[in-house]
């Protein structure tokens, strides 16, 4: 049986059980379907300090020796730090997110540190065709493939939050600056002022995954403001759920929304113009949302586990 060894800066704990938690949700459906067994490597520097990368590098060595892996993945870029001092025998794999290779400015030296890192791995994950082509630039083994979404967990149930007015979902924390909470909220000034609207915010921030799913069935549109995005994951379970999306052009949107009824997303960041297509999604209801993602099978999780099994070379089975 296989030995994979996964190497990450974000992964569920008690203290913080959202975290990370498509990462989870990803190797728990290659547990359904495959047989091997498998450790977690936690660089916990979102709650300590950037030196928990430093300090990685001593830690994962010792790790990697007692454990002997046959693979190796790495999920998210600096997570793979240590490959600047060793490389190790296993086979190498590493998953690209988005903030950790999509240089908005501020986060230059992570980007900078990452092109590196990729360079050293045998094959990079990306999230969609744009950072493939920018990663090609490092590393020339390069594939598409995003954290699939569990279709029969995110589906069309409840009831809505507000019958009085119009909820708009914020995907995220307000406080995550990437997110764009300020454009988020020009938009719903938009939203009052030109088209009348009485409006409700919800808010993804501190809930667990059924509360994601109520909030989901619960709201009227979720409206993605991001600066930039990889493959957004809310977007999937959105779609799943019927949920009507406006989005800024960030990440494989486009691609997941392109063909699904009521859902849009913009020409550019800009209040005006998400105004309208949020009150657009309002007067078209989710008739179709659900049936036409579904049609698009590689964005399930069991289309994932099937392709990462056959990069592992492992087998993939129906059920274990």
């Amino acid at each position: 049986m296989k030995k994979i060894l996964f190497i990450t800066n974000m992964y569920p704990t008690d203290s913080n059980p959202n975290d990370g938690i498509f990462i989870k949700e990803q190797i728990d459906h290659l547990t359904k379907f495959c047989k091997f067994s498998y450790e977690i490597f936690l660089i916990n520097s979102v709650h300590k300090t950037k030196l928990e990368y430093f300090k990685s590098v001593f830690s994962i060595s010792r790790h990697i020796n007692r454990y002997r892996p046959d693979i190796i993945h790495i999920h998210y870029g600096i997570s793979g730090f240590f490959l600047l001092f060793f490389k190790p025998k296993a086979k190498t794999f590493l998953t690209l997110h988005g903030s950790d290779f999509n240089n908005r400015g501020s986060n230059y030296l992570q980007v900078w540190l990452s092109r590196r890192i990729i360079s050293r791995v045998d094959t990079v994950f990306v999230q969609n065709a744009t950072m493939r082509d920018n990663a090609l630039k490092y590393n020339k083994s390069v594939e598409i493939l995003t954290c699939g979404v569990d279709t029969d967990f995110f589906k069309p149930e409840g009831k809505k939050i507000e019958q009085n007015k119009k909820t708009i979902l914020f995907p995220s924390s307000p406080l995550r600056n990437v997110k764009n909470y300020p454009l988020f909220l020009q938009v719903i000034k938009e939203l009052k002022e030109q088209y009348h609207h009485k409006i409700a915010i919800q808010t993804l921030e501190n809930v667990n995954r059924f509360q994601v799913k109520q909030l989901l069935n619960g709201s009227d549109c979720l409206l993605l403001t991001s600066t930039t995005e990889g493959s957004p994951q809310v977007i999937k379970e959105s779609l799943s759920c019927g949920l009507p999306v406006v989005s800024v052009p960030v990440g494989d949107v486009a691609e997941m929304v392109k063909e699904v009824p009521n859902c849009y997303v913009s020409s550019a960041h800009n209040a005006k113009e998400l105004a309208k297509l949020v009150d657009k999604s309002f007067n078209n209801g989710t008739t179709g949302i659900r049936e036409s993602f579904l049609l698009k099978k590689h964005f399930s999780s069991r289309a994932i586990t099937k392709r990462l099994a056959s990069f592992y070379r492992i087998d993939f089975t129906e059920s274990i």
